[in-house]
């Protein structure tokens, strides 16, 4: 019925009906995106308040690969990459094939080798794995000195540092190298760094990513407030002293011990290594073959 209409209507009359399916078409549809982004946005916060995690984490289709050799140095670094599942091995690798690409790497008096590229990728993608945003917008290099080197931004010898200004990340290769090979002093430069880089980002961001690790962040000090645990964890010696120069520090050196000594941080103070992670969305269940 409806065709025999149509085809009864003047050529340049169906061209025009047919034309304002279209021009609605096209103002809907930005409408209707914003709409359903808006709603994921609102439908996630939610389901992240009550069940601590991203209502999505991995949601890439095409995948970057890395070379052989690439994995080979993965292997022989990460425990954590060699506990994964198959298919999380999968999206590892390809977070850090894509960190490699985003991000510049610039050497100071040393040359910039495929190891430091994918180490250095490497810890930034296992403090992040938990997190649907693990790219920081914050940093655009990576700075390696061979040593300890002077700043001139702080008249002063640094191991690491992030600097904001400088949209920068820095590095000494020889102590970034130590905190990877030395698993059981708790002291990593560079999840320290990146500690420091994502928790000042989260502050600045709404993104569900950021929400979560600020409100775990808010009810783990909450928790290390109650005036017999700080003193249990003061007393303990379990942290090392740096870690009570201020929050920032403290949220970098929880992250080392977290991923360092999970056991005997679990063993000792549950509370606090169930806060941190919340913080990271970090679910050893879900993605690690073997618990660690």
């Amino acid at each position: 019925m409806i065709s025999n209409l149509i085809a009864l209507l003047p050529e340049d009359k169906y061209e025009l009906v047919f034309g304002d399916y279209i021009g609605m078409l096209i103002l809907i549809t930005p409408l209707l995106s914003l709409f359903l982004f808006f709603s994921f946005y609102v439908i996630e916060i939610i389901y992240l308040r009550n069940y601590k995690k991203p209502l999505v984490v991995f949601a890439n289709v095409n995948f970057y690969q890395l070379q052989e050799s690439q994995k080979q140095i993965l292997t022989q670094n990460f425990q954590f990459y060699k506990q994964l599942k198959p298919k999380y091995k999968r999206y590892f690798e390809h977070r850090i094939a894509n960190f490699i690409n985003t991000y510049e790497f610039v050497g100071r008096d040393i040359s910039v080798t495929e190891e430091m590229k994918v180490t250095i990728a490497g810890t930034a993608i296992m403090l992040t794995f938990g997190m649907r945003d693990y790219l920081n917008p914050l940093f655009k290099r990576i700075i390696i000195f061979p040593d300890i080197y002077y700043s001139d931004q702080t008249e002063n010898y640094h191991k690491g540092e992030f600097n904001p200004r400088l949209e920068s990340i820095v590095f000494s290769w020889k102590h970034f190298k130590e905190g990877i090979e030395i698993t059981n002093d708790n002291l990593n430069l560079g999840l320290h760094e990146f500690t420091h880089a994502f928790h000042i980002h989260s502050l600045k961001n709404d993104k569900a990513t950021a929400v979560l690790f600020n409100e775990s962040l808010q009810n783990l000090f909450k928790v290390v407030s109650n005036p017999q645990l700080k003193e249990q964890l003061i007393t303990s010696g379990f942290l090392r002293d740096y870690a009570y120069e201020n929050q920032f520090e403290f949220v970098a050196v929880l992250l080392e011990y977290f991923f360092e000594s999970p056991q005997e941080f679990k063993s000792k103070f549950p509370s606090i290594f169930l806060k941190v992670k919340h913080m990271i969305n970090y679910n050893e269940k879900y993605f690690i073959a073997s618990e660690i």
